[in-house]
């Protein structure tokens, strides 16, 4: 179900019959209809004072990406996807130039082998009238998975491409067609590739694994059969008029699947492939890219459905027991809108990407144009702490210029409390695209009961090589915080100022989770030299104020900085000694006139309710 955003429902609270300023307005009216033109009232008493709006926090897993663990897998190529097939060792497919390559990391992503073929570009012979054409076979979109065996299975699209001569110039026709997969043991292929499904519009394989040990393998198809005679000819219409999600399901690791060719007409002499399930049907309108998970005993796909101008994300969702035992079709039950806001039908979001965190915690990643000039597309993450509906705490693991895409990406789960985001960029050659990688990292609310720090799992460092991580300790007179920042650039700010290196920390002692900041709520910026400044809030706006009480300490280190910073409870406002809300920033500068500041994921300057919520 949508919900209703919530900031638009504080911005039209204050138009209602029962609120304040309607009936002011409204008493005007009234006033100003009854007398007359001399005895209008010049100055009309209007109710200004400020008011306190306490939002519901956000709480849990937000995900904070680290620019600096940025990795180029290859020099070029799209559609990456990374799989763990040990504690140490990676393994990596991708597609490039007509044939899909895998890469292998036996040091956790430091390095990477030289690339080997999975899938080759290969080719056939079909028919363009009464006369023979070359048809070439193009791997793309390759996706791997391990069985509990430790076996590798593997998939990818076959898009077809031919050249037509006969027109002035040559015309190049290029459609999708055919899903292959293939079997891995101890990272080498062994057996051969083969065809499980062909049909016009086959594409974009998906892997699953069910806990019975069946295979479900989901793809875009196109609503009507071909026959495979008509696959390899030129009187193919290669236009389709709707897509939809099908599945086929192997029950023996990935030797069979419970698709096969059949004969049809006279004779058999027509034959196509049959035996697939639909899943998602929207009639007119295409549903592309399933990306399926398990979640909470069920399984969970989502995809792209462009049921009004463009697509957007959508779910739907099946008992493991039951396996889709109907075809889920327009907006019967058990489809939903993917995303917690419904953006504008002007923004592209498409190719979905879903990973599961823990029962409850879901991911979900897409491109999107969304603010882009030039209708570039950059990869969006998104968090469901549901299950797998209402996605929000919308992040940019890549953040590139508006000119530069991010495409054709995945998530893969790295370790514990690490996520690699994987995507398609001409970041490093505007003319070339390249799989790329980066890291982020899972951050939930803390618990705090000690003083010591041990432990860093604040972490802001996504937009360049600097960054910060920190750590909280109490005990029953103070707030500890410490910082290590990595900055090879050190800009020292002019005293008095804040045009420089350091760390900013935020406080909402009185826990009080404010659309703005009020009484009981403190922001403080730490130089790299240890200087403070101090900020309190009042209604809805910061104040200078005394940095009396509190104490830091700034240590230089070879790549940076060190601070400890003590904060009595006795110079914030109403602390709260059960749990606070609580934000940290890094201030980056490259010289005293030009920087930036970031916050950690999701946190605001002025909204207390979006900080990191602390328990003590």
């Amino acid at each position: 179900m949508i919900k209703n955003n919530q900031n638009d429902y504080l911005s039209m609270k204050y138009f209602t019959h029962n609120s304040t300023p309607f009936r002011v307005i409204l008493g005007l009216l009234v006033l100003l209809t009854a007398c007359k033109k001399d005895d209008i009232i010049d100055n009309p008493t209007v109710d200004n004072s400020y008011r306190q709006i306490k939002m519901t926090p956000i709480s849990g897993v937000r995900i904070a990406w680290d620019y600096s663990s940025l990795t180029r897998l290859s020099s070029t190529g799209s559609s990456p996807e990374v799989l763990r097939i040990s504690e140490t060792s990676l393994l990596a497919v991708y597609d490039n130039n007509g044939s899909a390559y895998m890469i292998k990391s036996d040091d956790n992503g430091e390095s990477w082998s030289m690339p080997e073929v999975l899938f080759a570009k290969t080719s056939h012979t079909g028919k363009d009238g009464e006369n023979n054409i070359t048809y070439e076979n193009l791997m793309s979109q390759p996706t791997i998975l391990q069985m509990d065996n430790g076996d590798i299975i593997a998939a990818c699209a076959v898009h077809y491409r031919y050249v037509l001569t006969a027109p002035d110039p040559d015309v190049t026709v290029q459609f999708p067609a055919s899903i292959l997969v293939k079997r891995l043991i101890g990272g080498s292929v062994a057996e051969p590739a083969k065809v499980v499904y062909s049909n016009l519009g086959c594409q974009h394989p998906e892997l699953l694994l069910l806990p019975d040990g069946k295979l479900h393998l989901y793809f875009t198809n196109s609503s009507i059969p071909i026959t495979l005679q008509k696959m390899s000819s030129t009187d193919l219409p290669v236009n389709m008029k709707e897509q939809q999600i099908d599945m086929i399901e192997s029950t023996d690791g990935g030797s069979t699947w419970s698709s096969e060719i059949k004969e049809f007409g006279p004779d058999g002499v027509d034959t196509r492939w049959v035996g697939a399930k639909t899943i998602v049907f929207r009639a007119q309108r295409d549903n592309i890219a399933p990306a399926a998970e398990i979640l909470q005993e069920k399984i969970i796909v989502a995809y792209a459905d462009n049921k009004t101008v463009t697509y957007k994300p959508y779910i739907v969702t099946s008992t493991l027991g039951s396996s889709w035992p109907y075809t889920i079709n327009g907006d019967a039950p058990g489809r939903d809108y993917a995303r917690y806001e419904i953006l504008p039908d002007k923004y592209l979001i498409t190719l979905p990407d879903l990973l599961s965190i823990s029962d409850e915690v879901s991911l979900l990643s897409y491109e999107t144009d969304a603010n882009r000039e030039d209708k570039s597309q950059i990869m969006e993450v998104s968090i469901s702490d549901h299950g797998a509906g209402n996605f929000t705490k919308v992040t940019r693991p890549f953040p590139f210029p508006n000119e530069i895409d991010a495409i054709n990406n995945s998530l893969m789960r790295f370790d514990a409390n690490t996520i690699m985001a994987l995507t398609s960029s001409n970041f490093y050659d505007t003319n070339e695209f390249a799989p790329l990688a980066i890291k982020g990292y899972l951050l939930d609310d803390l618990k705090i009961t000690a003083a010591e720090i041990t432990e860093y799992p604040i972490f802001v460092g996504g937009l360049s090589e600097t960054n910060l991580r920190a750590g909280i300790g109490i005990d029953a007179s103070n707030l500890y915080f410490n910082a290590v920042v990595k900055d090879n650039t050190p800009v020292v700010a002019e005293p008095g100022t804040q045009t420089g290196d350091g760390v900013l920390i935020y406080i909402d002692a009185a826990n009080l989770s404010l659309l703005d900041v009020d009484k009981g709520i403190t922001k403080l910026w730490v130089s790299s030299e240890g200087a403070l400044s101090r900020w309190d809030g009042r209604e809805g706006s910061w104040v200078p104020a005394t940095v009396s009480g509190i104490t830091a300490v700034a240590t230089a280190t070879e790549s940076g900085y060190q601070l400890e910073v003590t904060i009595p409870k006795s110079v914030l406002t109403s602390f709260n000694n059960a749990g606070i809300r609580f934000a940290a920033g890094l201030s980056d500068y490259s010289d005293t006139t030009s920087g930036c500041v970031e916050l950690l994921s999701q946190c605001k300057d002025l909204r207390s309710s979006s900080w990191l919520g602390i328990t003590f």
